[in-house]
């Protein structure tokens, strides 16, 4: 599994990429990528636990 951090900073530089490269903007770009991530992160743990309850019902 990747490390969250270098999601983090893939994602980051992908933001940066798109805004045409600007500089002075790591740490804006290192928190939007941060909060998409953590975002990404929660609502696959939502998909898992809801799969898990449909699980639980068919019992």
């Amino acid at each position: 599994m990747e490390d969250q951090d270098d999601r983090i900073r893939r994602r980051a530089h992908e933001i940066w990429k798109q805004e045409g490269s600007p500089e002075g903007r790591e740490y804006s770009h290192w928190l939007r990528a941060r909060a998409e991530i953590r975002e990404e992160d929660a609502n696959t743990i939502t998909q898992d636990l809801y799969r898990v309850a449909q699980l639980n019902r068919s019992f």
